[in-house]
């Protein structure tokens, strides 16, 4: 099946702007810029919207691919790779979004046949109000066991730099795989049959070499210039 070139373009772009925004938070680490610069609403507001591309498109794929298992499993240790990358450079992830999209594409694995028999008006529907309810479920409870928070429970002390549990944020994955499956059902759409320069797709493709070595680069030249 040939890829969408839109999607690719769609995933290079939050990979540009994830560069970006690992880049500011170098320089904050660096004492570079402060805390106003770093943590300021715009800021917050792009963040989201780079994690949502990637879940969504996570999903979307997962509907394209031949083998969710597979997939889930090299993303799922290229996720522990960034932790214990992360934590030789003096910085704690705790099931970060790699983690999260492992872990999906592998529930998908399992639960994806019997998801697909769903009208995806409902199956959409549905894993909007279970995003909205699992959060807010999860933002209310506090756990003493150390190890719930993979679920979104988190006990008291918990931190993580990055941090996507699978409640609620398996169900944003779901969701994208509603948008995989409008895809492929409109494959010879307009839109979906653009072919566009290879710029803006080649690092759409290789998303997640690129997921994993750009933060070590960053922060390396960061580390040479401002330490």
């Amino acid at each position: 099946m040939r890829r969408f070139q839109v999607l690719d373009a769609w995933r290079t772009l939050a990979i540009v702007l994830m560069a970006a925004y690992h880049f500011l938070f170098d320089l904050y680490i660096f004492g570079v810029t402060g805390a106003e610069t770093m943590f300021c609403t715009p800021l917050n507001v792009l963040e989201r919207f780079i994690c949502c591309s990637f879940i969504l498109l996570a999903g979307a794929s997962a509907r394209f691919s031949r083998n969710n298992l597979r997939r889930g499993l090299t993303v799922l240790g290229a996720g522990l790779a960034v932790e214990l990358g992360a934590a030789a450079a003096g910085q704690t992830i705790r099931w970060g979004v790699l983690m999260l999209l492992g872990a999906s594409m592998v529930l998908y694995h399992i639960l994806g046949k019997h998801l697909q028999k769903l009208p995806p008006a409902a199956l959409g529907l549905g894993s909007l109000v279970l995003f909205f309810a699992a959060r807010v479920w999860t933002e209310a409870v506090t756990v003493s066991v150390p190890w719930l928070y993979p679920l979104g429970f988190m006990a008291p002390g918990f931190f993580s730099a990055d941090y996507f549990p699978l409640l609620p944020w398996f169900f944003l994955f779901l969701l994208g795989t509603v948008l995989g499956g409008w895809c492929l059902e409109h494959r010879d759409s307009r839109l979906l049959t653009l072919e566009l320069p290879a710029a803006l797709t080649w690092p759409g493709r290789h998303s997640l070499l690129i997921y994993v070595l750009h933060q070590p680069v960053l922060y390396g030249i960061c580390y040479l210039i401002w330490r």
